[in-house]
Formats: C-alpha cells, structure tokens, sequence
C-alpha cells in the first residue's frame, strides 16, 4: 500500500511540472511575440510619424530652402539689371563717346546670362557670387573709363570758343575767311590764317572763353598791338590789330571779359579785328564757333556769371 501511494504521489509531481513547463513557454512565446510587435510598431510609427526634433528640422530646413530661393530670384533680377546696364553701356555711352563695346567675354566675366541662378540651381555658391561680383568689376571700370573721357570733353568743350569776339551790331562786315586768299597787301595767295572782321576803330573785343593772358602786346610780327589766351587743353585765341590792349600777359580772364579795343595797329590797311583760332600752336577754322546770338547786356552777365 505504502509503496503504491509513493508511486501515485510521484505520477502526479510529474503531471504538475510538465503542465507548469507548458504553462510557462505560453507566457514565453506571448512575451516574445509582444516585443517583436513593439519593434515593428515602433518603426513603423517612426517611418510614417516624424518625432518633435524631426519636425522642428523639416520646418528649419523648408525656411532655408525658401530664403535660398528667394535669394536666387534676386540674384536674377541684379542679373538681368546689369544686362540692361551693360547694353545701354555699349550701345548708347560708349556709342556717344566713339569708344568700341567691350568684347563678350570681357563683358560677361565667363559667366552666362540672365536667369542663371533661379534656374540652373537652387543654391548660391561663393563662385556665384564671386562671377557677379567679377562682371560688377569689369562694369565699374567701364563706367570710369567712360566718365573720365566725358569729363575730358567737358574740360577741352569748356576750353573752345563759346561766342563771337566782337558783338554782331558791332560787325560792319566778315572780311576775310579762314584758308588761303589774296593777300590785301602782298597780292599774293597766301594761306590765312585766321578770320578778318572789320569793325569801327574801338569796338570792344572779347575774350571767347576763359583763359590766362600769356602775349598783351605789340611784338612787330605784322600783328600789331595782340593778346594771345591760353584756354589750357592745348588751345588759344589771338586778337590782333587792336588799338588798345585792356589786359596784361599772366592775368586770369573771363568768358566775354572785354580785353581790347579793334584797330589798325600793324601790318593791315583799314580798322578790323585778325582773329585766330589754334589747336596745339596750329590754327584751325574759328567760324563754326562763332555764336552771335548775344546781346552787350548778356555779354556783361556772362563776363559777371564766370
């Protein structure tokens, strides 16, 4: 009996350990398949959701894209502004002042044209900015060049003849004329070399532009009493066969300050006013720049406006 109930109680400890075996790979399993299916959750969760610091990212990243692109439209715009400049530069300043355009590849710095950055890529480089700032460089210089040689005309127009030495109600007549003619005294051709405007003896004389005085005499060369101005650039105006001398060699004159009186002084038959333009010592035609469309009173006013 003893040895049937230790059997039994053997049989049933078998019976409970294989059940609590079965029992505890269930919870095994179910534990193991729970945390496969939390991975999986996670990272599909993470795949399709973004977590904050993703999101905070994104919208930085999306921000910069937008400035980039902005950027890019306005480097365009500069782009296509320049163009407009260097085409008025080439076709309209240079054109003006007979100067060639400058060649393509000079002008455009070696890089292309309008639309470049808005189009071709979305982010600005330094080399980029470096080729703008290349044909900005090359636009300046242009500009230089040009305003320096506008200034020149400007300086050498302001040194020419601006009105007529003697006023038009003063003129009787325009005697002789620039180039080569038969002498009045010699009857001989001989090249003139001014212009002859006879006047009545005392007429006043005015300087044409402004100047410095550098001859304010009678050097018995056949001009008689003379004054020579120096405009600077190169160009001067002589006076000859005055009656009277006003002003003195070195002094600073004014445009339509009156610097003598016509005469008969020297080599000359009747009272006129020799009159000369020259350009470098060599005399050229004066009758394009003589202007007679000023009154006396608009000669003073000229005289007081230098």
């Amino acid at each position: 009996m003893e040895q049937e109930r230790n059997s039994m109680n053997a049989s049933n400890l078998v019976i409970n350990q294989a059940k609590s075996l079965k029992t505890n790979g269930g919870f095994l399993k179910v534990l193991f398949v729970s945390f496969i299916m939390g991975i999986g959750f996670n990272l599909s969760f993470s795949y399709f959701f973004d977590s904050p610091e993703e999101i905070i990212l994104k919208k930085q990243n999306k921000e910069l894209q937008t400035k980039l692109y902005a950027i890019g439209y306005r480097m365009d715009s500069i782009d296509n502004y320049l163009a407009h400049i260097q085409q008025k530069d080439d076709y309209l300043y240079r054109m003006l002042l007979n100067e060639k355009p400058l060649e393509k590849e000079i002008r455009m710095a070696g890089i292309g044209g309008a639309g470049y950055f808005a189009t071709l890529s979305s982010y600005i480089t330094p080399t980029d900015l470096e080729r703008v700032e290349a044909r900005l460089a090359v636009q300046m210089s242009s500009l230089n060049e040009l305003t320096h040689k506008a200034e020149k005309i400007v300086k050498e127009y302001a040194c020419l003849p601006q009105i007529s030495p003697i006023l038009q109600t003063d003129l009787i007549r325009f005697t002789s004329g620039f180039g080569n003619r038969n002498h009045p005294i010699y009857h001989l051709e001989k090249f003139h070399k001014g212009i002859d405007l006879t006047a009545n003896k005392g007429t006043s004389v005015y300087a044409t532009s402004k100047g410095k005085v550098v001859i304010a005499s009678n050097q018995a060369d056949g001009y008689g009493n003379k004054v020579v101005i120096d405009h600077g650039n190169g160009i001067k105006t002589v006076y000859a066969h005055l009656s009277k001398i006003l002003v003195k060699a070195g002094q600073e004159v004014n445009l339509a300050q009156e610097i003598g009186k016509v005469g008969n002084s020297g080599r000359s038959i009747a009272s006129h006013l020799h009159y000369e333009l020259r350009r470098n010592d060599e005399p050229i035609d004066p009758t394009p720049f003589l202007d007679w469309d000023f009154s006396e009173e608009e000669y003073k006013a000229l005289a007081d406006g230098n």
